[in-house]
This record gives C-alpha cells, sequence and structure tokens, in this order.
C-alpha cells in the first residue's frame, strides 16, 4: 500500500510542478477517433467498475483520460486558429464527459463499504431537474430519459 500511495503521490506532485507551465502531454494509451469513442470508453471503464473482478478497469480509465486530454489539446489549437465553434464544441464534450465521470464515481462510492458524499437519488433527482428546466430540446428522446429516471427513483425510493 505504501508504494502505490508513492507512485500517486509522484504523480500528484508531477502534474502540479508542471501545472504552473504549459501542459505535459506524454502520450501512453492513444486510441483513435477520440472526438467519436470518448463517452464510449468512458461507459466500459464505468461499467468495469461495477464489476469487482474486472481487471481492466484502470487501463479503461486511462484510455478515456487519454482522449480527454486529445480533445483539450484539440480545444486548444482550433482557438489559437481562431475557430471558436469547435473549441466550444469540443469543450462541451470535455466537460460533459468529466461530468460523467465524476457521477459515476460518486454512484459507485453509494456501493456498500465505501464512503459516500452524495446520494445517488440527488444525482438523478438533479438531472430529471435539469431536463425538465431544458426547453430548448424537446423531443422523444428527452421525454424518455425522463420517464426512465423517474423509473429508477421509484425503484430508489423502494429500497431506501
Amino acid at each position: 500500500m505504501v508504494q502505490i500511495q508513492s507512485l500517486m503521490r509522484a504523480v500528484i506532485n508531477f502534474y502540479n510542478f508542471n501545472n504552473r507551465n504549459a501542459p505535459v502531454v506524454i502520450t501512453r494509451v492513444k486510441e483513435h477517433d477520440s472526438e467519436k469513442m470518448f463517452m464510449d470508453r468512458l461507459e466500459r471503464a464505468i461499467f468495469d467498475s461495477c464489476d469487482e473482478d474486472c481487471k481492466a478497469t484502470p487501463s479503461r480509465y486511462a484510455i478515456w483520460g487519454e482522449d480527454i486530454r486529445s480533445l483539450s489539446i484539440s480545444a486548444k489549437e482550433a482557438m489559437k486558429n481562431g475557430n471558436i465553434k469547435q473549441a466550444e464544441k469540443l469543450m462541451n464534450q470535455v466537460i460533459n464527459s468529466m461530468g460523467a465521470f465524476i457521477d459515476a464515481q460518486l454512484i459507485l462510492s453509494n456501493l456498500p463499504g465505501n464512503i459516500s458524499f452524495v446520494k445517488s437519488k440527488d444525482i438523478i433527482e438533479s438531472y430529471i431537474t435539469s431536463l425538465l428546466e431544458n426547453n430548448e430540446v424537446s423531443d422523444p428522446e428527452k421525454d424518455y430519459l425522463i420517464d426512465s429516471m423517474k423509473e429508477i427513483m421509484k425503484s430508489i425510493e423502494k429500497s431506501d
């Protein structure tokens, strides 16, 4: 345990030190099609996290993280080139993917034996509220999402 903590401390120290300068990009697990595949890769990592016997979870998160870094670099390049619309699209993908990662980790923290800071129920409720307040989008997919999340809420409430 001490060795893994030392290794993790080295990682944090390295990136904190370099935070003052240009971003550090050392590509280790680059896959193709970051812009198209990043959410699929995150999905695989998240569902692997649900299976305690899965051995690929850290690698899948690393590949997803490389996608996020790649998208961020592409957004930075788009900004430099004056393509603000493309930069905004890429940054929205990064922000939404990070949000999915954060929420998935918070939901996993609700599993027995873990320390939980946010209840899964609160996350799902916030999704329903956000979808209902979003008047820009009105389509059957949005309605389906709301209905399926309400079903999830019912199942959570039954188990409480």
